[in-house]
């Protein structure tokens, strides 16, 4: 898209692919499966290998509808980048097999940015494209918390907490954290949504999510929401700011009046270690020691790290003695930054550091033209906001989780792209 002619071919594309939309389809439904993750939420699903098949037919078709190709995104080397180490890196790791596995699942979630970045090359993709993975965790999160109400929870902490309906992201941390990072985009999607019926649906849903974060007890969930609160509040202007910081004061002492006794007094060792049970400090401290362990393992493997996923990290740690003295621990890092250094080192930590700032100048690069342009009110510019506080977010829960993992550090890498290719062309159209 750097000529003329280049742009009259992407734009006549644009207009006369008809293969876009069954693409489009197939990875909307992937992505539900991946966030509710069917297999383990239904009973009658369990052992049935859904996501794994649809996988397959999804990579075989796009292929075929030629879409299973790398498209252009200013986030593409660090994702690939991340994915090459995992290989590269695993005849050094503790154990080859197990860096091999963990190569092989993130290459399953590497497929699904490629697939978003290559189907999605308009604006109306990008939004159905945010839109199913809102509405998605909408529904993981409902059925969760009818799960909940029917005496699903565990007894953790010294409290029962909420856990997710599935059995991968299901830790209350987890759990939690799924509800929150959905949040930003939960907000553009409302601020830009015409429909009254539907801006009904994100205002029950934003209700729901406060209840399932207090009824997970999570207190990194506890204060990711306060920081989403805070942006949401700082980038307001002029008589939106007060307004919103008048509506926060008045129903954040509300909400903790109505939150349970027990969930009070866990939110409340944040601030006040003898709040809680003694484990909830215990908790925090093992968190620190994570990050002091990483440190020592990285030290000792500076370039290669000891290899992918939390098995490697473990037997390294045990193996080796690397926690002081009568205090050996078969834990992982429990904080993000450890976990990359220890397990990828220094190329893990450069090459997640270029994927955090592809992201986010991306998104405020679009973010600037349509602003330049007066568009604020474009859902485009406001997806950009939603990125970049996810991102935020997601920085935020990995001081206390090892979150490396997680899909949507993928697809922000993905959409942020888009975001930029399509404000781009916008930008070249209007020039023209």
């Amino acid at each position: 898209m750097h000529t003329k002619d280049t742009l009259e071919e992407y734009i006549y594309r644009l207009k006369t692919d008809k293969t876009l939309s069954s693409v489009m389809l197939m990875v909307c439904i992937y992505i539900l499966l991946v966030i509710w993750r069917p297999w383990e939420a239904i009973h009658y699903l369990q052992g049935f290998p859904v996501e794994r098949i649809f996988a397959v037919i999804l990579i075989i078709y796009a292929f075929l509808k030629h879409k299973l190709r790398i498209a252009s995104s200013p986030t593409n080397k660090w994702v690939y980048g991340l994915l090459l180490i995992h290989f590269l890196f695993a005849p050094f790791a503790y154990n080859s097999e197990y860096a091999m596995d963990q190569g092989i699942e993130y290459a399953k979630i590497v497929v699904l940015y490629m697939l978003m970045v290559s189907v999605a090359e308009d604006e109306r993709a990008l939004n159905i494209l945010v839109k199913v993975y809102v509405f998605s965790t909408m529904l993981y999160v409902f059925h969760s918390l009818l799960e909940y109400i029917n005496g699903r929870h565990v007894y953790r902490m010294g409290i029962a907490r909420m856990i997710g309906v599935d059995s991968t992201m299901n830790d209350p941390n987890a759990f939690g954290a799924t509800i929150v990072l959905s949040l930003p985009f939960v907000y553009a999607l409302l601020k830009s949504e015409l429909s009254t019926k539907i801006r009904n649906i994100y205002y029950i849903y934003f209700a729901m999510a406060v209840t399932c974060v207090v009824l997970t007890g999570s207190r990194s969930s506890f204060v990711a929401t306060m920081v989403l609160f805070l942006i949401w509040m700082i980038i307001q202007k002029g008589r939106k700011k007060i307004r919103l910081f008048l509506m926060l004061l008045l129903f954040l002492p509300l909400i903790w009046i109505a939150m349970p006794q027990d969930k009070q007094d866990r939110f409340s060792t944040l601030w006040d270690e003898e709040a809680g049970p003694e484990n909830a400090q215990q908790s925090a401290e093992g968190r620190k020691e994570g990050w002091i362990v990483s440190w020592r393992i990285f030290k000792q493997n500076p370039l290669t790290g000891v290899g992918a996923g939390g098995k490697n990290f473990i037997g390294y740690r045990l193996d080796h003695g690397i926690d002081d003295e009568g205090h050996a621990s078969a834990t992982q890092s429990h904080n993000l930054y450890g976990e990359v250094l220890a397990e990828f080192g220094a190329v893990g930590g450069i090459l997640l550091i270029g994927l955090i700032a592809s992201i986010w100048r991306s998104s405020s690069k679009a973010r600037s033209y349509l602003e330049i342009k007066g568009l604020q009110d474009c859902f485009e510019y406001r997806l950009g906001g939603a990125i970049i506080a996810s991102l935020v977010l997601l920085l935020v829960f990995g001081l206390a989780g090892h979150n490396f993992y997680r899909p949507l550090w993928l697809w922000l890498a993905a959409w942020a792209g888009i975001l930029l290719k399509v404000v781009r062309l916008k930008r070249i159209d209007n020039e023209r």
